[in-house]
């Protein structure tokens, strides 16, 4: 029987990584994905060399994505689902309008993806996320957890990594600053200094992936950064 994801933000570093690993499985499946733009040449190449059906939804609105999204999780067996949306302050033009992203549309798509009888839902969040801060990033992040767990998904994982590294589309400067650091820890240590508090949009993925098939895994399920280093170090399926 053929797999069948469903990927929202798989033009993000983890989302792209996510989207990557899935076209690399040795296993036929079936990938779809929303974004706002189509996906590179090279992406849609491999995954047709690799007999996956890649089928992209592309929508510049995402007043409309809850609902794309969820028509695209009707099939039978319903998707393994995955959301790795995310956005800066700064790109957004304010907190208001990141929160307006990245919890409102993160929590429609969860709902519509459950109400198409999505059963494992994969969620990209982040270190420290905590519903009660009094900061607003980890406040943001944990409410998405909060609001996506009250659905009630057979099988829900929740990322929650550090400092992500790999190459963005769009500049971090704060962030540039501190991957600079981490990959020299790296360089010099094999990683030992550095994967407990960044990791590689790749490793990312990779847990995330991983998870999300391990059967062994039900109910709610958060990888931290040790579980995902861990999970997702070791390349190759």
């Amino acid at each position: 029987m053929t797999t069948t994801f469903a990927l929202l933000g798989a033009t993000g570093l983890v989302g792209s990584n996510i989207l990557k690993y899935l076209i690399q499985s040795p296993t036929p499946s079936t990938i779809v994905t929303l974004t706002r733009r189509e996906h590179d040449e090279a992406i849609t190449s491999s995954a047709a060399a690799a007999n996956h059906t890649l089928t992209a939804k592309i929508d510049k609105d995402t007043a409309q994505w809850a609902t794309i999204f969820g028509e695209a999780c009707k099939v039978s067996p319903p998707p393994i689902a995955f959301t790795a949306l995310g956005t800066t302050r700064a790109a957004a033009g304010g907190f208001d309008k990141q929160y307006a992203l990245e919890h409102d549309v993160n929590v429609a798509v969860a709902k519509a993806a459950k109400e198409a009888g999505v059963k494992t839902f994969v969620l990209i969040s982040s270190s420290g996320a905590n519903k009660d801060s009094s900061i607003g990033y980890p406040k943001l992040k944990g409410e998405i957890e909060q609001h996506i767990e009250e659905f009630g998904f057979e099988k829900l994982i929740i990322l929650r990594p550090g400092l992500l590294l790999g190459s963005r589309n769009e500049t971090r400067l704060a962030e540039g600053i501190f991957q600079a650091v981490a990959k020299g820890l790296r360089s010099v240590s094999g990683g030992t200094l550095s994967d407990f508090w960044a990791q590689g949009g790749d490793v990312v993925a990779r847990a995330a992936v991983r998870a999300a098939l391990d059967e062994n895994i039900k109910g709610k399920k958060i990888l931290y950064q040790k579980d995902i280093v861990e999970l997702g170090k070791e390349e190759g399926w």
